[in-house]
């Protein structure tokens, strides 16, 4: 048994000295050949990591029918998503030049979102929006981030968090009515205020990737209630991870 942990530490020890030293010694990787894409802190490698090493979002490649014209992304944290999600349509269809919205309260985040789009040119048509979707249209709250992880934060306070003042964005108002061909939500637990609020915005929405936040039970049925009321589907059955679950909803 001891030899295994031995092993297993050694195994993560590069790994662990990397993420230490990304800030000095920065790893890039192009994107389908010529779309750079630099990890410069060891928050970007953990973004990165759950998100383009996980199975479930490269179901975007083929998964929907025609190239999209509007992608929302709500909980960009470092607008990895988005750049998978352009990545995965320019290969399925080569002409797709989709617009992305994408929203991040968490200030600290905004800049590096802004830094990832530019330096790799994909999602050439964007906007980015500092702010919170969910609980109200409108309004100042805090928004409670993590001092030693910057990937990390909520509308309530916990041990080593500091408040940053973060507005409401009306996404209604943002979209102008228009029809959004996919909705990415990880927006920290908020996205069962975000089904109530946001009724009539989800008959608008043609497909959903979501992370549910917590342990499955009666917000969660509220929610799929929600989207079904808005003709949105499950698509496949919902997949647990690391204490959330995954989903995937579709307009059928």
């Amino acid at each position: 048994m001891e030899q295994t942990n031995s092993s297993g530490n050694l195994g993560r020890l590069p790994a662990f000295l990397y993420r230490r030293l990304a800030r000095f010694i920065t790893c890039e990787v192009r994107l389908l050949g010529s779309h750079p894409l630099a990890f410069d802190s060891k928050f970007q490698v953990n973004s990165l990591q759950d998100v383009f090493c996980h199975p479930f979002y490269w179901q975007l490649y083929g998964w929907l029918p025609k190239s999209p014209r509007l992608i929302v992304d709500l909980g960009a944290h470092c607008g990895h998503f988005s750049l998978l999600a352009d990545t995965c349509f320019r290969i399925q269809f080569p002409d797709s030049d989709p617009e992305f919205i994408l929203i991040e309260p968490n200030p600290g985040l905004v800049g590096t979102i802004r830094k990832n789009v530019q330096k790799s040119g994909l999602c050439r048509k964007h906007a980015i929006h500092q702010g919170l979707v969910g609980k109200m249209r409108s309004g100042t709250t805090d928004l409670w981030v993590s001092s030693k992880n910057y990937l990390s934060a909520s509308l309530n306070a916990g041990s080593g968090m500091h408040p940053v003042p973060a507005n409401f964005i009306d996404l209604e108002s943002l979209t102008k009515g228009r029809s959004i061909d996919l909705l990415k939500m990880d927006i920290e637990g908020a996205e069962f205020d975000f089904a109530e609020q946001y009724v009539q915005l989800l008959s608008r929405v043609q497909a959903v990737m979501i992370e549910i936040h917590g342990p499955a039970n009666q917000q969660h049925q509220r929610l799929y209630s929600r989207f079904d009321q808005a003709g949105l589907k499950l698509r496949v059955p919902p997949l647990e991870h690391g204490g959330h679950t995954l989903a995937m909803f579709q307009r059928w």
